[in-house]
C-alpha cells in the first residue's frame, strides 16, 4: 500500500503536539499546512510535533491541515478474502482497527468528514463510504473518488474491491445501490424491501442525513458493518436467504450510531442496541404484531447473553473498545428501549426519539441524556428505572408454576426494584403449537391439561423458572 492522507484538524492553540492511532504501515514524511515537520512513530501511535522551527504558528493556529504519506503492508482493517473463488478486499475497521490504514483518533465521539481517491486495477468495481463524485479510466487502473461530507465515527469509514454488480434504485428522493458479488447478483432481491424500511425510518425518526445509501456483500466473519452509506453484508446471509434483517438493522445504524453518535465505547447501547429495537419496529410495522412479538422473545432471551449476565448495560469506562462488545448492548439495550415504549407509551416514545435525533446530531449522545430527553417529554420521573436498567448488574426472575391437574399456570416476578409495577408487558405461553400472548397483569390462565407450557417475556429481559 501507498498512501497519502490528509486530515484537517480542529485543535486547540495549547497544543504543542499531537498524537494519532497509528500502527503497521511506515511514515514516510508528515506536512502541516505544507510545511515538513518533526515526527516520531512507536508501534502504535504518530506524533507530531508542532512547536519550534517552522512550525512555530501552527502551535498558535486552531485549525491545521497534516499531510501524511505513507506506504506498507497491513493486516489491521484490512481483509483479503474470496466468494466463489473470486478475490475480495476491504476494511473492516471496528471498533478501531481503521488505524491500520489510516491515522486518526479512531474514537465515536470524535467523527471526522471522508474522502477518498483509490487506484483499482481494470477488470476490478470498487465502491465506498460517502458519494461517488469521479471515476475515470487510466493506462491500466481505473482512479475513483468518493466524498462524505458529514461527519461519522472513523470505523464507519470504509472501502471494497471485488468483481461487483451494482444495481442501483432511482425510484425514492434518495438513490438505493446495491453492490453484489458477481455469482449471486440474482439473490439482490432478498433487499427489495429496503425502499419500505428506508420510508419507515424517515417517518419515525427523520430525514434521511446523507445523498444516498448502499449496502455491499462481503465475505465478512460477522453479519453486517454499518459503514455510512455503504454498509456490508456478510456474503453467506445471501445464501441462506436472511440477507434482510440485517440489512434493516445496519440501514437503522445511519440515524443512531452513525449521525447521532456515542459518546464513548462503554454507550454502545445507544447505538447498537437502538438498532436492535428499530429493527424489530420495522417487523411490527411491515408484517405485523405476532412477527414483532416473536423477535422481542427471541431479543428478550436471557440465553442469548448467559455469559454476560451480571453486566450492566452502561458499564465503567476506559476499557478496550473491544471489552463492551457482546450481545448485552444489542439484546438488553432493545429490551430497555421495548421498556420505555410501554411505560410512556406510543406517542411519548417516538417524540422522544426523534427529539434525541434532532438535538444530538452535533453532541455525542450519553445514557443521561437520554433520560432526560424521556422524562421531560413524557413527564415521569425515571430516576429508579435507569439506575437498575441501565447500571444494575441483576436481572429480574419471573417464575411459573403449573398445575396440570386444573390447567392452570400462574406467575409472579420478582427482583425488579418494583421497576415493572407500571408496565404492561406481554408472556408468550407456548403449548405445543398453540401460542398465546398474555398480559403480564393477569397472574393466571387456564390451558389444556396437557403438556407443560413454555412461557418467555415479551421483549423483557428477566429470568424464567418454571415449577
Amino acid at each position: 500500500m501507498q498512501a497519502t492522507a490528509w486530515i484537517d484538524v480542529v485543535h486547540p492553540e495549547a497544543d504543542t503536539s499531537l498524537v494519532f492511532a497509528f500502527e503497521e504501515l511506515i511514515v514516510d514524511s508528515v506536512r502541516v499546512d505544507k510545511k515538513h515537520v518533526v515526527f516520531e512513530q512507536t508501534e502504535t501511535a504518530l506524533t507530531v510535533h508542532l512547536d519550534g522551527g517552522q512550525t512555530e504558528q501552527i502551535s498558535q493556529q486552531t485549525r491545521s491541515q497534516f499531510e501524511i504519506t505513507y506506504h506498507g503492508k497491513t493486516q489491521l482493517g484490512y481483509e483479503a478474502a474470496t466468494h466463489d473463488g473470486h478475490p475480495v478486499y476491504f476494511t473492516d475497521t471496528w471498533p478501531n482497527r481503521g488505524r491500520g490504514w489510516l491515522p486518526g483518533i479512531h474514537h465515536p465521539a470524535d467523527p471526522a468528514t471522508f474522502g477518498l481517491l483509490l487506484h483499482v486495477p481494470l477488470g476490478y468495481e470498487a465502491v465506498a463510504a460517502g458519494e461517488l463524485v469521479g471515476c475515470d479510466t487510466l493506462d491500466s487502473t481505473v482512479q475513483y473518488e468518493w466524498r462524505l461530507n458529514e461527519p461519522v465515527p472513523t470505523y464507519t469509514f470504509a472501502f471494497a474491491v471485488a468483481d461487483f454488480s451494482t444495481i442501483i434504485d432511482t425510484t425514492g428522493a434518495t438513490p438505493i445501490w446495491y453492490a453484489m458479488l458477481a455469482s449471486d447478483v440474482e439473490r439482490v432481491t432478498q433487499l427489495s424491501r429496503t425502499p419500505t424500511a428506508f420510508r419507515f425510518f424517515e417517518e419515525r425518526i427523520g430525514p434521511y442525513p446523507y445523498a444516498e445509501y448502499g449496502s455491499v456483500q462481503v465475505p465478512i466473519g460477522y453479519a453486517g458493518m454499518e459503514n455510512a452509506t455503504a454498509v456490508f453484508l456478510q456474503a453467506d446471509l445471501f445464501h441462506r436467504n436472511a440477507a434482510e434483517e440485517t440489512q434493516v438493522h445496519e440501514l437503522a445504524h445511519q440515524w443512531f450510531g452513525n449521525d447521532v453518535v456515542i459518546a464513548d465505547w462503554n454507550e454502545l447501547w445507544l447505538s447498537e442496541g437502538f438498532a436492535t429495537y428499530l429493527t424489530t419496529l420495522f417487523y411490527e410495522h411491515i408484517d405485523g404484531s405476532d412477527a414483532a412479538r416473536q423477535r422481542w422473545v427471541e431479543m428478550a432471551s436471557v440465553s442469548t447473553i448467559q455469559a454476560r449476565l451480571r453486566d450492566p448495560l452502561v458499564p465503567d469506562a476506559g476499557r478496550p473498545p473491544g471489552d463492551y462488545l457482546s450481545w448485552v448492548p444489542y439484546n438488553k439495550g432493545a429490551s430497555v428501549l421495548h421498556l420505555l415504549r410501554m411505560k410512556v407509551g406510543d406517542e411519548a416514545f417516538f417524540r422522544s426519539l426523534r427529539t434525541i435525533y434532532e438535538q444530538h446530531k452535533s453532541v455525542p449522545l450519553t445514557t443521561p441524556a437520554v433520560q432526560t430527553h424521556f422524562e421531560a417529554i413524557a413527564g415521569v420521573d425515571l430516576a429508579s428505572f435507569f439506575s437498575f436498567w441501565m447500571y444494575g448488574t441483576t436481572l429480574p426472575q419471573l417464575s411459573t408454576k403449573w398445575n396440570r391437574s386444573t390447567g392452570t399456570l400462574t406467575w409472579t416476578i420478582q427482583d425488579d426494584d418494583g421497576t415493572l409495577d407500571d408496565i404492561p408487558f406481554e408472556l408468550a405461553v407456548q403449548q405445543g403449537a398453540d401460542v398465546r400472548y398474555v398480559n403480564v397483569r393477569d397472574g393466571a390462565l387456564m390451558l389444556n391439561k396437557g403438556a407443560t407450557p413454555i412461557v418467555q417475556p415479551v421483549g423483557v429481559m428477566m429470568h424464567v423458572r418454571s415449577e
